[in-house]
């Protein structure tokens, strides 16, 4: 594009023939008509200039094609249509009556015009009919007519087209992308028809070589225009996540050169169903889209260095120029380059984050374990997370938010195991998310586009971390770069993300080596500098990702909360153990794991990696000495769940003392008890463990602005029947060290005090010694050898914590080759013994002393553990 010094780019996108914008085409609970309106501002600010209106599981739009809206739908509907011309959008209505539309009947034509001719009357004058996802075989009456399902397609089209008059008219065909063409994409008689036939103002849209394709290439789209006669109109489903709700992508437009547009009439974008997750894909699209070029090879060691410094001018016109983010907002040549245009999105989105919500928020996902559910086929099966007990939509102005604690998003909880109602109408004064109010109020100013005092919004800062204002924007921005790279893209995580999993392998298979002592950095061998510095790196960002949940979660904006906060708290969820497993390896603790043992491919044959790539997915392979690693991991239970941020280490007898401390809590104000209660819980819980010769012992701690403070731990002896042998002595010792407390405590003596004496019965510390530990049967040791020592409460707080120690315990024994491990819990204790059933734990059975139910994990089989040895 060439510039002259009156050049306005911004005008010449918004001029442009090119259409480019966002198609709301996923599967799922549509957006809301607020959310659309807020969208409509932010693609005037992109200069993206289209939107197509096609939610799949919008009731009107595609299974009750035939029904006409009614007076207050038309009102949103017409509200909707004058909001995108307000803002410079072209609103594209679109229909799918290819369900069941019987092709070759009059009357059914005659019922898509008069429904057609209902929108047109509020002022919609671009239309597309979509033919996607539907059965391919014509009924009796159709095939009489028309020689084949193409030619009744494009009967359809046709007519309406000419019908219409339409400033633009789309057309999605049934095989709309490569994968799906018959035979072939240049043999398909389907496609070949459609192209010669279908009138040549009719654009026809194409997803690629697949569904959800990870290159959209020159080659490819030219081929593709040959076939249809014209250029091919891009669906884009790079960032679409209606097949899998665990997973969001928030990472650049990416693999699409600048130089397809030459060879498509447009690209519209179908994005997270999760609006606000579609902030950074809107932003770069916006920079692609206005971008002249690709960046040269020559400049991609330039653009990389600026992304990662974030400079704010570059005479080559990499990174922004004189505070301009928007390629669209710069009138000298642009470059589209993702990893920048990724840094400049996330820098703009921090201001979003710290301000407070202007309109209503969507109800948060409630928060159980199972932070998303799972679409197992495109078409007809949708499971989301928030599902409404009644279907309708958000009333059409603004409101404002109820005040509503960020604890409470996180722990209300909803199951998401049930469908999504396979009927909503999002144009309906009913359909809404939850957690609306009453009264609607103005809104006079789009709160994305407003301007932010940082002093007045009371940012979240991370304690010692940062404190100039340039310091706090950069932490920030770290930290908000790490939650995109763990959500990327479909295909593959950030590049860190990628970086740090490689690390963390090679980590694994030389753990060894740092059993080997070392007094100082200059007795360090080569082997071990280059363990230590690999560890640094691993350490700095899953450090920085744990940071990033902590900021999210403090965010002032809830809408924002509501929608990213369940896969933020996946991704902490992950973070810590592999943080936790990464300290333990640092200590010397662990074997070394060469192998390299993937869990099985799984999901379609043409697109495994559908199930398969994403940040936890990545956990679990790179984890993945665990038989069933997907099981131990899996968060398809319901748990009471905390919403703090938490960080989970390895812990030695230097710890003693701050462990314990979490006994003394409630139980009396007299500091004298409370020190002999938490040396008492020392003797009988942690001592014996670390002086046995444990090496499995985490601890989670809470950490917020205040610093840390300790909510659970685990201990786990590796070898269950030698620290059985180890009781037998530790015993002793304890007997003769309390023999004068116990003596004391017997009936009839004077020598305790009664607040001592009730203090002993309400900390439920039996005096007699062999009662503190159970006696364990021989024969559970054979299949579960390792013996795990548990103290956590039942709540909120440490529910949830407790289950990421024990799957960080049950790791690391498996990496030093545990074929599994037991924990016993007392007799009267229901409510953890309910616990350890739920996170999938086998009841063993009781303890010879009948005062214990023991129960088990297996985590080896015999058979791996034969091919490890070998």
């Amino acid at each position: 594009m060439e510039q002259t010094e009156s050049f306005d780019r911004r005008k010449a996108v918004q001029n442009s023939k090119y259409i480019c914008g966002v198609v709301e085409g996923f599967y799922g609970r549509p957006w809301t008509p607020e959310q659309r309106k807020h969208l409509f501002k932010r693609q005037n600010q992109l200069g993206l200039t289209t939107y197509l209106y096609a939610p799949k599981d919008d009731i009107k739009h595609r299974s009750l094609w035939r029904e006409l809206y009614n007076n207050e739908e038309m009102t949103y509907l017409r509200n909707l249509v004058e909001s995108a011309k307000d803002n410079n959008v072209n609103f594209v209505y679109a229909i799918s009556p290819g369900k069941d539309i019987l092709y070759s009947s009059d009357e059914e034509m005659d019922t898509l015009k008069n429904k057609l001719d209902q929108v047109r009357s509020v002022g919609c004058d671009s239309f597309a009919v979509l033919f996607d996802d539907i059965e391919v075989q014509m009924q009796d009456e159709d095939q009489k007519q028309f020689t084949s399902f193409a030619h009744a397609q494009v009967h359809i089209a046709n007519t309406i087209f000419k019908y219409l008059n339409t400033k633009t008219f789309m057309f999605c065909p049934t095989e709309y992308c490569e994968s799906r063409a018959v035979p072939t994409l240049e043999s398909s008689q389907y496609l070949n028809t459609i192209g010669e036939q279908l009138a040549g103002d009719i654009h026809i849209m194409w997803t690629g070589p697949r569904v959800i394709s990870r290159y959209l290439t020159v080659e490819h789209l030219a081929r593709v225009g040959s076939v249809m006669r014209r250029k091919p109109l891009i669906w884009d489903n790079l960032h679409a996540n209606d097949y899998d709700l665990k997973k969001i992508f928030m990472g650049p437009m990416m693999h699409r050169s600048v130089k397809i547009k030459e060879f498509t009439s447009g690209l519209l974008s179908n994005p997270n169903g999760r609006y606000e997750a579609n902030f950074v894909p809107f932003h770069t699209l916006s920079d692609w889209n206005a971008a002249d070029r690709d960046l040269r090879e020559s400049e991609c060691c330039e653009a990389l260095l600026v992304a990662r410094i974030k400079t704010t001018s570059d005479e080559s016109g990499i990174s922004s120029r004189n505070g301009v983010i928007l390629n669209i907002d710069c009138n000298t040549e642009t470059i589209y380059v993702p990893e920048v245009s990724l840094v400049n999105a996330v820098s703009t989105w921090i201001d979003e984050f710290i301000t407070p919500s202007v309109t209503n928020a969507p109800q948060p996902p409630q928060l159980t374990a199972d932070v998303a559910g799972y679409v197992p086929d495109r078409r007809e099966c949708v499971w989301l997370l928030d599902l409404p007990e009644t279907h309708g939509v958000i009333r059409p102005e603004p409101v404002m938010p109820a005040e509503i604690a960020t604890e409470n998003i996180i722990q209300s909880a909803v199951a998401p195991e049930e469908p999504v109602p396979s009927e909503l109408n999002s144009l309906a004064a009913e359909y809404s998310q939850p957690m609306e109010t009453e009264d609607p109020v103005e809104s006079q100013e789009d709160e994305s586009m407003v301007s932010v005092d940082e002093d007045v919004s009371a940012p979240v800062v991370l304690p010692g971390l940062a404190t100039t204002a340039e310091e706090i924007r950069n932490q920030r921005l770290s930290l908000l770069c790490a939650t995109c790279e763990m959500y990327y893209l479909p295909f593959e995580n950030g590049p860190r993300v990628q970086s740090m999993f490689k690390d963390f392998r090679w980590l694994m298979q030389n753990a060894s080596v740092m059993k080997k002592s070392f007094k100082e950095i200059e007795t360090l061998d080569p082997l071990q500098s280059e363990w230590l510095v690999k560890y640094d790196g691993v350490n700095e960002f899953l450090t920085s990702a744990i940071d990033s949940f902590f900021f999210i979660t403090q965010a002032p904006n809830k809408a924002i909360l509501s929608e990213i906060v369940p896969y933020a708290f996946d991704a902490h969820s992950c973070c810590v153990l592999l943080i936790a497993v990464a300290r333990w390896m640092m200590q010397g603790n662990a074997l070394d794991n060469p192998e390299n043992n993937l869990f099985e491919d799984f999901g379609s044959t043409e697109e495994r990696w559908i199930n398969q790539n994403g940040f936890r997915s990545e956990t679990m392979r790179v984890l993945n000495v665990v038989d069933d690693i997907e099981v131990l991991l899996s968060n398809k239970i319901f748990l009471p769940l905390c919403m703090f941020c938490f960080d989970i280490r390895p812990f030695t007898i230097a710890d003693k003392e701050y462990i314990s401390g979490m006994v003394t809590v409630m139980l009396t104000t007299n500091q004298e008890l409370l020190h002999r209660r938490a040396t008492n819980f020392a003797d009988r819980n942690i001592i014996p463990f670390l002086c046995s010769g444990a090496e499995h012992n985490f601890l989670c701690e809470k950490v917020d602005e205040t610093g840390h403070k300790p909510v659970c731990y685990a201990s786990a002896h590796f070898d269950g029947t030698l620290f059985s042998n180890f009781l037998i002595t530790y015993k002793e010792k304890l007997k003769e060290k309390y023999r004068g407390l116990i003596e004391d405590s017997k009936i009839g003596s004077t020598k305790l005090t009664d607040e001592y004496i009730e203090f002993i019965q309400n900390s439920q510390t039996p005096m007699d010694i062999e009662e503190w530990y159970p006696k364990i049967p021989d024969q559970i040791f054979e299949n579960y050898p390792a013996w795990v020592e548990t103290y956590f409460g039942m709540d909120a707080s440490d529910a949830h914590p407790m289950r990421k120690v024990i799957q960080v315990v049950a790791v690391t024994l498996a990496m030093n080759g545990s074929r599994g491990y037991f924990l016993t819990v007392a007799i009267d204790d229901i409510e953890r013994q309910k616990y350890f059933l739920e996170l999938g734990l086998t009841d063993l059975g009781l303890s010879i002393c009948q005062r214990f139910r023991i129960f088990g994990q297996t985590l080896r089989s015999t058979s791996r553990q034969s091919s490890t040895s070998e």
